[in-house]
């Protein structure tokens, strides 16, 4: 699949998930504009990055990325953050274990070689963090961390695509769980009823 295409559809199911009205699943407390203007300039930064070759053109959307978690996590709980450092953590060896793996030895692949380590460190983040903040910042930090460790020749939209499977898996694990707890907690009033 060609760099770019994956963030093409991110950013399509995520522009009409949040005009059907899945904000609060998608962003909880983020408001929607910041999280528009953040996916802009990720947008133009991965265009400037493909214009402007050289190491400070490539590193331009990770740093973005690293200046957009931190001013999310900037008002957050240390609860917060530290759900954001373990997801980090986690994500980040996930995601470079999976990629030196597949340099290694490509019979290894489980489903694709570029998405695999972003929807493992998405997995991760998302258990070890329920909340968008939390999960933006490790999986920004999981996705540089498996740049720099394991660099990729594919440029900044590769890059990108990574980086947002990775969130978007995060987010739909916490949606399904949420929706699994929310059903669970309906369920259990009616079961106790009948017990009765």
């Amino acid at each position: 699949m060609n760099a770019g295409w994956t963030t093409a559809w991110v950013m399509v199911t995520a522009g009409i998930l949040l005009a059907t009205g899945w904000k609060k699943q998608l962003l909880d407390d983020v408001p929607p504009l910041r999280a528009a203007v953040l996916a802009a300039a990720l947008l133009a930064a991965c265009g400037f990055a493909g214009v402007w070759t050289g190491l400070a053109g490539s590193a331009l959307p990770q740093w973005l990325t690293v200046f957009g978690a931190c001013a999310l996590l900037r008002k957050a709980e240390p609860g917060k953050r530290l759900q954001a450092l373990a997801g980090a953590v986690l994500g980040s060896i996930a995601w470079i274990w999976l990629r030196k793996l597949y340099a290694a030895d490509p019979v290894f692949i489980l489903w694709d070689a570029q998405l695999d380590g972003p929807l493992a460190a998405g997995l991760l983040a998302a258990a070890s963090a329920g909340h968008f903040r939390a999960q933006f910042a490790a999986v920004a930090a999981a996705a540089i961390a498996a740049e720099w460790a394991v660099p990729a020749a594919d440029g900044g939209w590769a890059w990108l695509d990574g980086f947002l499977a990775s969130l978007s898996a995060a987010r739909a694990v916490t949606v399904l769980a949420r929706g699994a707890a929310a059903l669970a907690g309906r369920l259990r009033p009616h079961a106790n009823r009948g017990a009765e």
